[in-house]
């Protein structure tokens, strides 16, 4: 037999939302709703068990009478870490062989298509474990006290998604093993590499990734057609380093005397910057530079100018700003304090009503040169509206 554990237990934190993530809607349905679809669908499982939380366990009891999973047998509450409620629902795997199959997935990871689910149990039968990820596309760095110190050959990289799977015999003995030794982890392939667990890839989906933030969210419903041809969503970022030559740094058409500069030709404005991109993106326009970089060469260095160049095409297709999202990466300078003057400068170079901009800034943990105080980016995510 071949069993799935979907694991839904989690927050949800980074969506910034009231609504728990696995029941966010997308086309009338919730997000948990189309992983288990999936596995339920899926002619080579026999048996699926839910992970789920304290909120979301009624929940998720209703969706599954609701569409009718009869392959779900239960669902359990979970614990506070993703390895806790592995646990949780292998308590839940009964009359099992240690030959049967076990998949486990996120629940946030809602497109897994049939053919990665047919291939890893394929893998899995053949080597005990395997994984589905993606092959890395950029050229990877390795970096230590805030120097690169080697490149990794991105041919030997793959960015794991789930599924993941192992059989019956190979994942008590990993878990255990992990447990015994108190090691915590990420996903259950470094519970089986802990182990010496040889274990099989198979390539994902460009569609099966993970939502995480509120951009992953618009990209799925998108994916799923879930937008009305009168709406229209635009992404859009940007980024400068300090220049700690000079003061006077600009954000959202704010001077803020005391800080340092961008490195960049223009005001080196981030905020307005990425906004730019995010509209050109949603009208299908080109990016910032193609038309910042000619009013540079005629001097023009103040962001809110190139800003009224995509405005006028926005307005030529009878579209306005329905809602605005920046997500700021810094260390310096603080962002909560100057959240109320930014939201009320873009208000008026916008024509936007401050309640539909939001302003959420963190330091990543420091991880990124930003977060470690030598620059700053910005991620927008704008909304806009067909005008009648």
């Amino acid at each position: 037999m071949n069993h799935a554990i979907i694991l839904a237990a989690g927050s949800g934190e980074r969506m910034n939302g009231k609504t728990d993530k696995m029941l966010l809607p997308i086309n009338g349905r919730p997000l948990i709703y189309y992983s288990l679809m999936a596995f339920n669908d899926h002619p080579e499982i026999d048996n699926v068990v839910i992970v789920g939380s304290k909120v979301n366990k009624e929940e998720f009891e209703k969706i599954i009478k609701t569409y009718h999973f009869g392959k779900v047998s239960k669902v359990v509450v979970g614990a506070e870490t993703r390895q806790k409620s592995l646990n949780e629902g292998v308590k839940c795997l009964k009359k099992i062989d240690k030959s049967d199959i076990v998949l486990i997935h996120n629940g946030a990871n809602p497109l897994p298509s049939e053919r990665e689910i047919t291939e890893t149990i394929e893998k899995t039968s053949e080597t005990g474990a395997c994984i589905v990820g993606h092959s890395v596309t950029s050229t990877m760095k390795e970096v230590e006290d805030e120097h690169i110190i080697k490149t990794h050959d991105r041919r030997n990289l793959f960015a794991a998604e789930t599924p993941q799977a192992a059989t019956y015999e190979v994942l008590l003995k990993a878990i255990e093993n992990a447990n015994k030794k108190g090691l915590q982890v990420t996903d259950e392939a470094m519970m089986f590499e802990a182990i010496n667990q040889k274990t099989a890839y198979v390539k994902a989906d460009e569609n099966n990734f993970k939502v995480t933030n509120q951009a992953d969210y618009v990209r799925l419903k998108s994916i799923l057609g879930d937008i009305p041809d009168d709406y229209r969503i635009g992404l859009g970022q940007d980024s400068h380093s300090f220049d700690t030559s000079k003061k006077g740094l600009t954000l959202a058409g704010i001077l803020l005397k005391d800080e340092f500069a961008m490195k960049a030709n223009s005001d080196g404005d981030v905020i307005l910057h990425a906004i730019f991109n995010a509209i050109s993106q949603a009208i299908g326009e080109k990016s910032l530079g193609f038309y910042a970089d000619p009013e540079c060469e005629k001097g023009v260095t103040d962001s809110k100018k190139y800003l009224e160049i995509i405005l006028k095409k926005m307005k030529q297709q009878k579209f306005k700003i329905n809602s605005l999202g920046l997500m700021i990466e810094a260390k310096t300078p603080k962002f909560d304090p100057l959240v109320t003057q930014i939201k009320k400068s873009l208000s008026q170079i916008l024509d936007l009503e401050p309640r539909r901009i939001g302003v959420t800034a963190t330091t990543g943990e420091e991880l990124t040169s930003f977060g470690q105080g030598l620059g700053i980016q910005c991620f927008a995510i704008i909304s806009l509206a067909k005008v009648d």
